[in-house]
This record gives C-alpha cells, sequence and structure tokens, in this order.
C-alpha cells in the first residue's frame, strides 16, 4: 500500500486505501455489514478489528469512495479462485455506508471491480454471500453472476454460494 492508485471511474474519484485508512474502513465495514449481523450472518466484516482490516487489505487492493471528505464507500480487489480454475480477480469486504444505501454506490463499487478486472486481464470475477442473504443473492445474479458452488468457511454461522462471472 505504499503509493496511493487514484482511478476515475464514471465520474467518480476512486482511490487507493492506505495505512492510515485502516480505522475509518473497519468502522465503515462493520457499520454497513450490521444489517446482515442482525440477521445472524457473522459474516467477518461484521465483528473484524483493524489488525483483521489490515490483514485483508493486505491481500489484494481496497479502493475508497468518498465525497466531501467523508467515506461511503469501499471495496477489496484481489486474485482469488475457488472451483473453476480460472484465472480470477475475487470481489470481498465490498461496504457502503448505511447513509448511502440504495443510491447506487453498491454497484457503482462493483462496476469498478468489473472494470478493473478487465484491465487487468483476468479471465473472471468471483466472490461470495451467504446462502440466505437472498436480497445480495438476488442482486449478484441479477448483475450476471452465476453460482459455481458452494462453501462453508470456517467458524461461520452460514453456508455461502460462491459466484462466479467471466468478463
Amino acid at each position: 500500500m505504499q503509493n496511493q492508485e487514484v482511478i476515475l471511474f464514471k465520474n467518480q474519484q476512486f482511490r487507493q486505501a492506505q495505512d492510515s485508512d485502516i480505522a475509518n474502513i473497519r468502522e465503515l465495514v462493520n457499520s454497513s455489514y450490521k444489517e446482515l449481523a442482525d440477521m445472524g450472518l457473522n459474516y467477518t466484516a461484521t465483528y473484524q478489528d483493524e489488525k483483521i482490516t489490515r490483514e485483508r487489505i493486505s491481500k489484494g487492493k481496497a479502493f475508497l469512495l468518498e465525497k466531501e471528505g467523508q467515506l461511503i464507500g469501499t471495496v477489496l480487489l484481489k486474485k482469488e479462485n475457488w472451483f473453476t480454475g480460472k484465472n480470477s480477480a475475487y470481489v470481498s469486504q465490498l461496504a457502503v455506508s448505511p447513509n448511502f444505501k440504495r443510491q447506487g454506490f453498491g454497484s457503482l463499487l462493483m462496476d469498478l471491480c468489473e472494470d478493473l478486472a478487465v484491465r487487468e486481464k483476468f479471465e473472471s470475477i468471483q466472490l461470495d454471500t451467504a446462502k440466505t442473504a437472498t436480497h445480495l443473492v438476488s442482486w449478484y445474479l441479477m448483475r450476471g453472476y452465476r453460482i459455481v458452488g458452494e462453501t462453508k468457511w470456517e467458524g461461520k454461522t452460514y453456508e455461502s454460494w460462491i459466484f462466479e462471472k467471466f468478463i
């Protein structure tokens, strides 16, 4: 995270997270995932501390979307593949501030990830979510992702679908 990448995409500016952003990212991710925690789903994002946040971000590139100095969204993109053996980008830790949800920012962050995956010449993009988070399952299916596998991550209270989209 030494050099900070800035990307202009769809008239929005995204910047790559730095170590000094960790506390704000952790706070955003925890608050964004609270509704999932309230459903009984113990996504890592529902409880992660700054150490876990730093560890997760070190595995890829985390991008931040800010408005007037306020962090409103983040997403982590890394190289990872489950089940299909493709050269895949993997989306995780997608979070939008509760005050800005349902305003298209989640879609914008996903669009950014898909665009970056194309630019970086990945074959596909993957992500996962809890099977019982039906609103997220439906959203990913509507975005053109297909279910390619299922898993139960260690320590989780739920089973997950693994989604993939060819790009």
